[in-house]
């Protein structure tokens, strides 16, 4: 029995070495696996250090915004989700300001003045009136390549805002202005291509009279356009700013472009309410709702009428026709855009234009065009929205750039007595002779 216990208790010591050692090496093995993955861990850890260090490199720095759009517009929608990603991706706090078309034309340069910190802002186009309270940004779009991939009619555009040709604001949101039509009625009255001079055009408007539409209507608000433009065909846009600037309204040219419209009054083609269109009348009940074929406006008016034409409505767009004897062509249209700005107030510069850059480069350009229906500012976002798509080949034939209503509204004091007067000319109820009278009359005065 001795015998037998002691070879038993040497096996079974034997046995508790062996299992001993082999829990041993499995410990090792482990040991030696936890370690390595406490080291990936703590390498991704390191990692995710690095790469939080580049993402937030611009942390600590604070940006003053202000935006000429409401929060709740699409413009202002798509803005905030944009600078939410700003700040998320560099760091970087924005405090952005929403304050309406009035609240920058007439709070940003009291401001300024005032000592009050803003950083950047956006609004119309053509910052003239900002003086050196904003800044030449030439270095800026040199040092960031930014002019390769922007639209170069933009480019121009804000380029002619300024004597010296330096650029002093970012452009987006472009938008131009020419004669938005509505593609069902011209197709039911036969017309197959947009006219491109001014005798086409006129067959276009009979036909679609004749097809029981009405061919044309406008409102106050924009009355001025399609004279102006017409003139400007006729004397180019520097002239045109004569005429309202200088009372030159005894000019033949005038005349010529205001028996023009006279026709166009004479042979039934505007709506008959016309004269009493207070905008957005016309536009509204008349155009939007399919009653009347063509309405010259900017290409803005498809998002402010949407939700009256829903997606089912067939949006063209044509350049205004070219008119025999002008001294521009298809070539020259009417086009503006909304644009960037920084202040001189602002001490993180290259921080204030990363953010322009953000907004009108890539995906946030492309959701700022889709979303408030408007040409994107980077010239690879390439598929523009369906309903401005016919606008598309003018803009890229475009060679030269006519002011807004072809320079007619660059004298806001004779404005309104221009307005009253183009509605009545429209409507019938005055001729092109008596035209020009009133406005030599509403000069003088």
């Amino acid at each position: 029995m001795k015998k037998a216990f002691k070879v038993g208790g040497s096996f079974v010591l034997c046995l508790i070495l062996v299992i001993g050692l082999l829990v041993g090496c499995g410990s090792t093995a482990d040991n030696k696996k936890d370690n390595a993955n406490i080291n990936t861990e703590n390498e991704k850890k390191e990692d995710k250090k690095e790469d939080k260090k580049e993402d937030k490199k611009f942390s600590g720095i604070k940006l003053v915004y202000w935006s000429n759009w409401e929060a709740t517009e699409p413009q202002g929608v798509v803005i905030t989700e944009a600078v939410k990603d700003f700040e998320k991706e560099t760091g970087a706090e924005v405090d952005l300001q929403f304050k309406g078309r009035k609240g920058i034309k007439e709070g940003l340069i009291p401001a300024l003045d005032a000592n009050q910190r803003v950083d950047l802002f956006d609004g119309a186009g053509n910052k003239g009136n900002y003086g050196d309270r904003i800044i030449d940004l030439e270095e800026l779009v040199l040092k960031n390549d930014y002019e390769k991939d922007t639209n170069p009619v933009l480019i121009r555009l804000c380029r002619s805002y300024y004597a010296d040709g330096k650029i002093r604001e970012i452009p987006y949101q472009m938008k131009s202005n020419g004669y938005l039509y509505n593609k069902e009625l011209l197709t039911k009255a036969g017309v197959t291509k947009a006219p491109k001079n001014w005798n086409e055009f006129l067959d276009v408007c009979q036909k679609v009279k004749d097809s029981g539409a009405i061919p044309l209507t406008t409102d106050d608000a924009y009355a001025v356009q399609a004279f102006g433009i017409h003139l400007a065909r006729l004397i180019g846009s520097d002239e045109v700013k004569k005429v309202v600037n200088e009372g030159l309204w005894d000019k033949p040219e005038v005349l010529k472009t205001a028996k023009a419209f006279e026709e166009l009054a004479a042979k039934g083609y505007f709506s008959g309410q016309i004269g009493s269109n207070t905008w957005p009348t016309g536009q509204n009940t008349e155009f939007a709702t399919g009653k009347v074929a063509m309405y010259c406006v900017g290409t803005w008016v498809v998002n402010e009428t949407k939700a009256i034409t829903g997606d089912q409505f067939q949006w063209g767009f044509f350049n205004y026709p070219e008119v025999e004897g002008g001294v521009n062509g298809l070539e020259a249209m009417v086009i503006g855009s909304q644009s960037f700005a920084i202040t001189s107030k602002c001490q993180n510069q290259d921080v204030a234009f990363e953010l322009i850059k953000k907004l009108t480069r890539g995906e946030w350009d492309n959701k700022l065009a889709t979303e408030s229906i408007s040409f994107p500012a980077d010239k690879n976002n390439t598929t523009w929205p369906k309903q401005l798509a016919e606008a598309k080949k003018y803009m890229d034939e475009c060679t030269s750039i006519l002011a807004v209503s072809g320079g007619l509204e660059n004298n806001p004091d004779i404005t309104p007595a221009l307005k009253t007067n183009l509605m009545k000319l429209y409507a019938g109820s005055i001729s092109a002779d008596e035209f020009v009278s009133n406005m030599l009359s509403a000069a003088s005065k």
